[in-house]
């Protein structure tokens, strides 16, 4: 991000931050890092992805996170990525977006 984007950078880090120091917050990116090695068709990922999006949109409202550019595709790009080493990140991801995008 300080690479492609130094001036969203520091508002993306101190976002993060913030939700590493809230412990409701942190449980969930920790949920998130075990799912790695889960099937993806296990159901928890279904109960993770409600969570993860109730979350999001009780920190950010319907709105788009702060600092992100959403005319840019290197979010996605890296997000993709990141999926590509696990099936089941790769469907937690779709399962997050689509509870966001109801």
């Amino acid at each position: 991000m300080f690479a492609t984007h130094p001036d969203r950078a520091i508002t993306l880090f101190h976002d993060q931050a913030e939700i590493l120091a809230d412990p409701t917050l942190r449980q969930l990116f920790l949920g998130y890092d075990h799912a790695h090695d889960l099937d993806a068709d296990d159901p928890r990922l279904d109960d993770l992805a409600r969570r993860i999006a109730e979350a999001n949109r009780e920190r950010y409202g319907s709105g788009e996170r702060p600092g992100l550019d959403t005319g840019s595709e290197i979010p996605a790009l890296i997000q993709g990525r990141v999926n590509a080493s696990s099936p089941a990140w790769e469907r937690l991801d779709s399962l997050i977006r689509a509870q966001l995008n109801a």
